[in-house]
């Protein structure tokens, strides 16, 4: 049996899984202590993340983590871009705590934020608080060292906005649950026939009219019951900039999704000259209220896709 065979494996609970997890010291020795003489030592290029550890594991543990300047306990933070090649892809890390250090090394700046999401998680449930709770004055990191790189460039979530209303606040505490998982794209569901959810300032009608409707359908759509509660919201163009904004600190790409020619009953009912005048009068059309698959799509005209490209520049500035 190897020398490597006979240490006990240490014990970490991390989601996702990393790649690997080994000792960093002989025999299982102690690992990096964060307490109120600790520090970030950010190297050129991760000035971000320090600043995210500084607002979340700061806040939690309720020290402050200053900028470090010598060599006594700290978190390192640095970008070494050799972990690509040698774990694969630019999200690539590695972590290491060994007696007064907790190294994130990362082969971008994204790698050492997702390193930075696993040094929280070896911290504990606690320090995911946004306030200190526990009374602890010290917080023991185990003595690991963690190899990993995620199998998947695309990791994400949708969240569908149109059928069902998020205030921006659950919009931003949602990016960082995807943060906490290491996951990176976020897929923002902002129209369909129950509702339009980003504001468009050359056509406002579409979040007068078409971010509300009358009441809602429970259930299945075969379903008898309904909910009579008026419901709608939109985010305006600066809660839209400050989603991104908010994500992009925390290396999360934003997809929006705006559905054309289906799934646009909120749009028609808006502006009634987008849909199919000829087959149905579509100045009586609501926004839905229901779910399934609404008969009212766009129009194929002229008229729809100078409309639309307005859309899309507004978007897209």
């Amino acid at each position: 049996m190897s020398e490597l065979s006979r240490v006990p494996r240490p014990s970490v609970e991390l989601i996702p899984a990393p790649l690997r997890v080994t000792p960093s010291l002989p025999g299982g020795g102690s690992g990096c202590v964060i307490g109120a003489e600790t520090g970030i030592e950010a190297q050129p290029g991760t000035e971000r993340v320090a600043r995210w550890l500084r607002a979340t594991v700061g806040a939690a543990t309720g020290h402050g983590l200053p900028p470090h300047t010598d060599s006594g306990n700290r978190v390192l933070l640095r970008i070494v871009p050799e972990l690509a090649r040698e774990l694969g892809g630019p999200e690539a890390y590695r972590f290491t705590a060994d007696g007064l250090v907790a190294a994130i090394d990362g082969a971008s700046e994204a790698g050492v934020f997702w390193g930075a999401q696993t040094f929280r998680q070896l911290l504990g449930p606690d320090a995911f608080r946004r306030a200190p709770v526990t009374g602890r004055r010290e917080w023991e990191v185990p003595a690991v060292t963690i190899h990993d790189a995620p199998r998947f460039r695309w990791r994400g979530l949708m969240l569908d906005v149109a059928r069902h209303f998020r205030p921006k606040e659950d919009v931003l505490r949602m990016l960082d649950l995807l943060a906490a998982h290491k996951l990176n794209t976020f897929h923002f569901h902002l129209t369909d026939d129950q509702g339009w959810r980003i504001e468009i300032r050359r056509h406002p009608r579409l979040t007068e009219v078409g971010a509300w409707r009358s009441r809602t359908k429970w259930g299945h759509r075969a379903s008898e019951l309904w909910d009579e509660t008026p419901h709608g919201g939109y985010y305006t163009q600066d809660d839209i900039r400050e989603i991104v904004a908010y994500a992009a600190e925390r290396h999360i790409t934003v997809v929006p999704e705006i559905d054309v020619p289906g799934h646009s009953q909120a749009a028609v009912a808006a502006y009634p000259e987008l849909g199919n005048t000829d087959v149905v009068d579509t100045t009586a059309v609501s926004v839905w209220d229901s779910w399934g698959v609404s008969p009212n799509v766009l129009a194929p005209t002229e008229t729809t896709l100078r409309f639309y490209e307005g859309v899309f520049e507004e978007v897209l500035e």
